[in-house]
């Protein structure tokens, strides 16, 4: 069993100090084995800002999967954007933006979908599907194999148009031949969760999506504060949501997932 703990859109910069107090102090208390954040560390890619963010991952003693965001390339820093676009991330956060994980249970990998050549949409290339198909077929056995990404593969129910990542449907279409079961990403600063295939009727195997809120900035979106708990027990996943309520994070009723041979089922817990 693995528990995971699914952090996204920090942004730092405009980030809300007691809620980030209480996050800490939150996850010290799930017992997890994984850190995964999946971008928008910053609001603006200052390094002032990457170095808070730095601060506050290091109070947070697991393993992790970090990737960057399109927050966390400069967007008033035109020669910054263009040039040198990850180099405060890579300075405070970590030198590889496409990081991976793997133990008896997992195979996890990184993929940054944040480009300069656009505010705030992502992509992913075929270069970036090639490397993750090589990785996820290398750990052929893992009982779960977890894509961490920025940008959506599928958008939420209350907004039907939103924007996906683009290069999104043909990277599932390697996804899904070589295994991978679940995503994890943000972006939208909205924690919703479901299956590629009502989205994507190319996908024919059943893949999870599941999306993290903006965990302590004020920048929300009719929404709390939030982040996920994740326990990947063998075929079965629960998704716990933990929301401020403006003085803890509390626990939503649970969400359990089971790998079928039909793919994912969501059942009762």
């Amino acid at each position: 069993m693995r528990r995971i703990i699914h952090l996204s859109d920090l942004h730092f910069g405009a980030e809300e100090p007691a809620i980030a107090e209480g996050l800490l102090k939150d996850i010290d208390q799930q017992a997890a084995q994984l850190l995964v954040v999946s971008g928008d560390l910053t609001q603006r890619a200052r390094a002032s800002q990457f170095a808070d963010a730095e601060r506050f991952l290091k109070h947070i003693e697991l393993p992790r999967i970090v990737v960057p965001g399109n927050h966390d390339i400069p967007l008033y820093n035109a020669i910054a954007r263009w040039l040198t676009p990850l180099d405060n991330y890579r300075r405070f956060i970590g030198v590889n933006v496409e990081p991976t994980f793997y133990d008896a249970e997992l195979a996890v990998a990184g993929v940054n979908t944040a480009r300069s050549n656009t505010w705030k949409d992502g992509r992913i290339s075929p270069q970036q599907v090639e490397r993750l198909r090589q990785f996820f077929v290398a750990q052929a056995d893992a009982a779960c194999k977890i894509l961490v990404a920025h940008h959506p593969f599928i958008p939420p129910a209350k907004e039907p148009n939103a924007a996906l990542v683009d290069g999104g449907p043909a990277a599932l279409r390697v996804f899904e031949a070589c295994g991978c079961h679940l995503i994890l990403a943000g972006h939208l600063h909205v924690a919703y969760s479901g299956d590629v295939r009502p989205h994507h009727v190319e996908v024919k195997r059943s893949i999870l999506v599941i999306q993290a809120g903006t965990a302590i900035s004020h920048r929300r979106r009719d929404e709390p504060n939030a982040y996920n708990v994740l326990t990947v027990d063998g075929a079965t996943l629960t998704l716990e949501v933990r929301t401020w309520n403006g003085r803890t994070f509390v626990g939503t009723p649970p969400q359990r997932f089971v790998q079928t041979a039909e793919g994912w089922n969501k059942s009762g817990t």
